[in-house]
């Protein structure tokens, strides 16, 4: 059995957004699927996802509380739209998708940063990180 590394960032240091873009690419399939979903049960389904999306993210990125407080928007936003007003099942899926890309570009994305491979500003590691500085390299 070979060994797996969970921390390697995906697709290179942007785990952020490759996360949440497939979440918005789902949330869309759910939007243009024939109407064989209530609008509850695209909104259900497609805040299952996005609640999903938070936590692979957060564990992810590091600080993990604009990732969680995303997520909680999101997926609020997606509830809130399915169960609190009349909207149809390719509504849901478009608010879903537009709210995580739209929070992933401007909450996320300019405040995390992997947790496998920090970046670092003029040498200093950034808040948050989890390498251990103290440590010969």
């Amino acid at each position: 059995m070979t060994d797996v590394d969970i921390t390697r960032p995906i697709f290179g240091r942007e785990p952020a957004v490759i996360i949440n873009a497939v979440a918005a690419l789902l949330a869309t399939l759910i939007g243009f699927m024939p109407a064989a979903l209530t609008g509850e049960q695209a909104g259900a389904i497609v805040a299952a996802l996005t609640a999903a999306a938070a936590i692979w993210t957060a564990i992810k990125v590091r600080p993990v509380a604009p990732t969680l407080f995303v997520g909680a928007i999101t997926t609020g936003a997606t509830l809130a739209g399915a169960f609190g007003y009349a909207l149809t099942q390719q509504q849901v899926g478009t608010l879903a998708a537009a709210s995580v890309a739209l929070m992933t570009v401007l909450v996320i994305r300019p405040q995390s940063t992997p947790a496998a491979d920090p970046r670092t500003i003029n040498g200093v590691l950034v808040a948050g990180d989890i390498r251990r500085t103290d440590l010969p390299r």
